[in-house]
């Protein structure tokens, strides 16, 4: 601490050699930095920076309203597609060439960094939500410690460096663990609109590489599985036409490489396994519980099952019951469809007329909260894969919609 008054001493005697956040572009810019080894963000409640951002304004507005009650100094910010300087924050995914160079760290991965380059200091992650993760982070690391805010001034080692890549991010599920309140945003991912008669959209699923649709005719009579690309949104194969009653779920065994469909329905303890390379269809099995919806996690190598909104079983790979519950969630006014799952929670779409829900549930058939899908078209069934999470809805075909938190940095003490 000694060492840090004496460098503010030294710091407040040179801080006019920082350079000007209102700076015009055309401007030479100044001959060096204040001091080679650290950024001087604050220095007695006085900041040359500003904070170009870009995404969310709602994040740059909770760093400005931290900055300000923890150091005393207003920072200026802007869209950084509108103005330059040569001392910015630069928050969010801009496209700076110091962004890029901070956010190479994370391997191509999601998360964020925090990282100085140059005279700017970079925090970013790779969409809005993960910005804003960082920015949690830069004030419990950053600006409530004493290592690098004291007496007004904020002085970040040009060495610095946090950064927090996810291979998996699983970003609903995190941001439940971290107890934030965020809404949903839902956008379109693509149609499966089906053929001769099985144009009626239930079950969804992915294995990472594909989604898998099964539409069924009105009377039941008949269903058939889509396959269709991930990268090119084109379909690439569909089964023969087979029976599978409702056909009211679906989920994908990465174990044992088989799309599995729940019946539902009076056929609640039959699923019909289909083969996910060749979409075959393999012979039924009987389970011991009734199935109206299912889900597989591979790193749990665990089903969930429940039926008609009211039960929550969590089984072996091979159906064999490990935990049995009623469940406990209020969803009057919402008709129960299918579930998907992530490797902390489970995830029940429930269809309603003002919205949809979207009901989570631990592992341990505890519930957790109720989200809401902002979409009034019936949604059927939902999967998390390749890093995102999706929601299956019936409206002449299959619509299935990709799901994204919206989430962004408020200063709390």
């Amino acid at each position: 601490m000694l060492r840090f008054r004496h460098f503010l001493l030294w710091a407040g005697a040179t801080v006019a050699l920082a350079c000007s956040c209102h700076k015009d572009p055309s401007e030479p810019e100044p001959a060096g930095p204040a001091d080679p080894d650290n950024l001087l963000l604050v220095v007695g409640n006085v900041s040359s920076y500003a904070i170009a951002y870009a995404g969310d304004s709602n994040n740059a507005k909770g760093l400005v309203t931290a900055l300000k009650n923890l150091t005393g100094a207003d920072l200026a910010y802007y869209r950084e597609t509108e103005k330059t300087a040569f001392c910015e924050i630069l928050l969010g995914k801009t496209s700076r060439p110091e962004t890029a160079e901070a956010l190479s760290v994370l391997g191509g991965q999601a998360g964020y960094v925090i990282r100085p380059v140059g005279e700017k200091l970079v925090i970013a992650g790779t969409n809005d939500v993960w910005t804003a993760l960082a920015l949690h982070a830069f004030q419990r690391m950053a600006l409530q410690s004493s290592d690098y805010l004291s007496n007004g001034s904020l002085i970040i080692p040009k060495t610095y460096e946090h950064k927090q890549p996810f291979k998996d991010p699983m970003l609903i599920a995190r941001l439940l663990q971290m107890g934030y309140s965020f809404t949903l945003r839902a956008t379109q991912v693509l149609s499966c609109p089906g053929e001769n008669g099985m144009t009626v959209a239930q079950g969804a699923a992915s294995d990472g590489s594909y989604f898998y649709f099964v539409n069924r005719t009105s009377n039941e009579g008949k269903s058939i599985v889509y396959k269709y690309s991930m990268s090119s949104l084109q379909q690439v194969a569909k089964s023969e036409p087979f029976y599978a009653g409702h056909c009211n779920d679906m989920t994908y065994d990465d174990t044992r490489r088989q799309l599995i469909i729940a019946h539902g329905q009076s056929e609640g303890k039959i699923l019909t396994p289909v083969d996910a390379e060749t979409l075959s269809v393999q012979p039924d099995v009987t389970i011991g519980m009734g199935s109206g919806a299912i889900t597989y996690n591979a790193f749990r190598g665990q089903y969930a099952i429940s039926q008609g909104g009211s039960t929550f079983y969590v089984t072996d790979g091979a159906f064999k019951k490990i935990l049995g519950k009623t469940r406990t969630d209020d969803h009057s006014g919402y008709t129960a469809q299918g579930m998907g799952s992530d490797d902390s929670y489970v995830y029940f779409p429930m269809s309603g007329s003002k919205d949809n829900a979207l009901v989570v549930y631990d592992w341990n058939g505890n519930y957790v909260k109720t989200l809401s899908i902002p979409l009034t078209i019936e949604s059927e069934s939902m999967f998390y894969a390749a890093g995102n999470y999706y929601v299956n809805f019936y409206s002449k075909g299959a619509q299935l919609y990709r799901i994204d938190p919206v989430y962004a940095y408020k200063y709390a003490k």
